[in-house]
């Protein structure tokens, strides 16, 4: 009987990641539908992938339609969202690493995040979704800043 509990608490255990990215999938495709309008509007360029267009969409939440919104919401509560844009992030605000980060981006600010709200991690969000477009330097702070914070 040990020997069975044992076996069967591996499987679940092994089963349980590959149920996540099954049910991410899901929430993704639900994404992609639901918010094709918002996405051609405000996140024209992004390139799909690794979650760059959800963080795009939520970069943009003062923008974002009746239609698109329950969808966002599902995605950007989700665990894989969480390890993208940590929750730290908003422990950012008015800090020393938010005012570099500022500075060493304000160019790619300027093209890629004009009218992104502030708080919430809006601003490292939509630097990410742009993560292939914005400046090396740019890039490279956004990133240190993301795992500083892990």
């Amino acid at each position: 009987m040990a020997s069975f509990l044992s076996n069967s608490a591996v499987a679940i255990t092994l089963a349980l990641p590959i149920t996540l990215v099954s049910i991410d999938q899901t929430r993704a495709s639900g994404l992609m539908t639901a918010c094709s309008t918002d996405i051609a509007s405000l996140c024209n360029g992004v390139r799909e992938g690794r979650g760059r267009i959800s963080a795009c969409l939520f970069a943009h939440d003062n923008k974002i339609s009746t239609s698109c919104r329950p969808e966002l919401t599902k995605v950007t509560t989700s665990r894989m969202f969480e390890k993208m844009i940590p929750p730290d992030v908003l422990k950012m605000r008015n800090t020393p690493g938010e005012a570099k980060l500022r500075q060493v981006c304000a160019a790619d600010i300027n093209s890629r995040c004009k009218g992104v709200p502030p708080g919430k991690g809006r601003l490292l969000a939509c630097l990410y979704a742009w993560s292939n477009k914005v400046s090396q330097p740019c890039h490279a702070e956004a990133k240190s800043v993301l795992e500083h914070l892990k």
